[in-house]
């Protein structure tokens, strides 16, 4: 489930720093969208519709995602469950496996702070020049 939960909740913000990706989006349907992202890694499937969002991958796990107001949250289809708020100083997302801390600056720049007590810090320059 943190191999789903944390990579969910970090592509909302890493989304405009990552490079192209083949993406498949078909026209809007009774089911609402369905969209195909393949890269080297990893293929899922992304199912947007007025449930929420449906996410299954290509090794067989499944999630679903709900937006509300006080937040994000995210089911596995196992029943594991984490919560992701967003405020202004960045996101606390809380799993079974403890809490992490995102915290990001004007310039887009994040400290991350995992439950095992590890600290990551991204920096947005050093990301855009490596490209």
């Amino acid at each position: 489930m943190k191999k789903v939960i944390l990579p969910i909740a970090l592509s909302m913000f890493l989304f405009s720093c990552a490079e192209e990706k083949k993406v498949e989006e078909t026209p809007v349907e009774q089911n609402g969208i369905n969209i195909s992202v393949k890269d080297d890694s990893t293929n899922a499937n992304i199912s947007i519709n007025e449930n929420g969002i449906d996410v299954k991958s290509n090794d067989g796990k499944e999630a679903n995602v709900k937006i509300g107001k006080d937040g994000i949250d995210i089911t596995s289809k196992e029943g594991e469950e984490a919560h992701v708020k967003i405020n202004e100083e960045g996101m606390d997302i809380k799993s079974k496996d403890g809490d992490t801390k995102v915290k990001m600056d004007k310039s887009g720049n994040m400290n991350i702070k995992t439950p095992d007590g590890k600290e990551i810090n991204v920096n947005v320059k050093d990301a855009v020049d490596k490209k």
